[in-house]
Order: structure tokens, then sequence, then C-alpha cells
């Protein structure tokens, strides 16, 4: 959507086609009346000579013309480029802020994951020490059931 606002300007002619013409109708009126004078021939050459500059005169707005629109073409064109870098540059910074977000919910996911785990691992162990420390318990007392049991059988069989 970026473009050069000024790669179309024209150039106005028509006020120089205008001019153009007033100055042949000037030198025909001006002959005209030359001839109709008598006058010499020199009149007629600087008259010509006059009509040849208003002619250049015209020429070099043209030109000038054409001069001012290269020119505003190129700065649209410089513009234009350093608006396509600013937003190709844009565009890189939020695909790569795009980027680490993911790497960051990613990471952030299989951490959470590790810690679950250690968790259930922490608490798995915790379960077999429980368990183990029970069944000490449970075979000394046992062992002290039946030392209890043998002695009092012991002691009342008397």
């Amino acid at each position: 959507m970026i473009s050069n606002p000024f790669s179309n300007l024209s150039v106005a002619t028509k006020a120089a086609e205008i001019q153009i013409e007033e100055a042949d109708l000037s030198l025909a009126n001006t002959l005209d009346t030359l001839r109709a004078t008598g006058a010499s021939a020199g009149g007629a050459t600087a008259l010509a000579n006059a009509a040849l500059r208003s002619k250049r005169g015209v020429a070099a707005s043209i030109e000038s013309q054409e001069a001012q629109n290269e020119k505003l073409r190129a700065q649209g064109e410089q513009q234009m480029q350093q608006q396509k870098l600013a937003e190709e540059v844009r565009m890189q910074g939020v695909e790569a802020a795009g980027k680490q977000f993911v790497f960051s919910q990613t990471e952030r996911r299989q951490q959470q994951e590790i810690d679950r785990t250690a968790s259930l691992m922490g608490a798995s162990k915790g379960a077999e020490a429980q368990a183990r420390a029970d069944e000490t318990s449970a075979i000394t007392g046992m062992f002290g059931g039946l030392a209890k049991a043998g002695l009092s059988g012991a002691f009342n069989s008397q």
C-alpha cells in the first residue's frame, strides 16, 4: 500500500501552447503592420528574434516543470523506499516478537511438565519411604507382639 504520489506528474503545456499562439499572432500582426507601412526587413528580423526569444522562454518553462517533476519523482521514490524499509523492519520485529512469545510459552509448558514430573517422583519416593517405614514398624510390632505373647505364655503356664 506504499506508493510514490509523484510518479505520474504531468507538465502544464496548455499555457505554453497559448503563449506560443499569442507570440505567433503578435508576430503576424506586426508583420502585417510592417508590410502596410513599408518598413524595412530589419524590423521584421528584430520581430522574428523577439518571437524566438518568447518561444525559448516557453520551452524553458516546460523544461523547468519537467525538471521539477523529475526531482519530485525522485524524492517520492526515496520516501517510498524508506517507508518500505521501515515496514520490513517493523514486520521483522513483529515476527521476532511472535517467535519469542511461542518459544517462551513452549519453555514455560515444558518447565511445568518437568516440575509436575519431579513432584510426582518426589511423592512416589515419599510414599515408598512411608511404606518401608510402615513395613519396618509392622515387622517390629509383629516381633514385639510375638515376644510379648511368648513371654506371656511362658509365665502363664506355670
